[in-house]
């Protein structure tokens, strides 16, 4: 089964980079996404925010944009924990400025 989101907005909340007790650099922040979508064979105007988690040497080079940046973000859903499955979060595995 395939769990993949492709998305773009803008950085909104960025959190400072933090470490994790193995030494993994995290930064976690929200990504507002504004476009418009067909629908029923109409457009659609959608606006969502979602909260994103990135790891790694990627964590640690989107953690120095201002927020307001534009970027494209590729990931996973993933539940916010194992006690809280149903708030989803945007795990990136890789992203670029748009």
């Amino acid at each position: 089964m395939r769990n993949q989101v492709v998305a773009h907005g803008q950085l909104l909340e960025l959190q400072p980079l933090r470490y994790t007790p193995a030494g993994i650099p995290v930064v976690e922040f929200r990504l507002m996404h504004e476009s418009t979508q067909q629908e029923g064979g109409s457009d659609r105007q959608v606006q969502c925010e979602m909260p994103c988690v990135c790891l790694g040497e990627s964590a640690r080079s989107l953690a120095s944009l201002p927020e307001g940046t534009e970027v494209l973000v590729k990931g996973f859903l993933a539940g916010r924990s194992q006690r809280y499955k149903h708030s989803l979060v945007l795990h990136i595995n890789d992203w670029k400025r748009a």
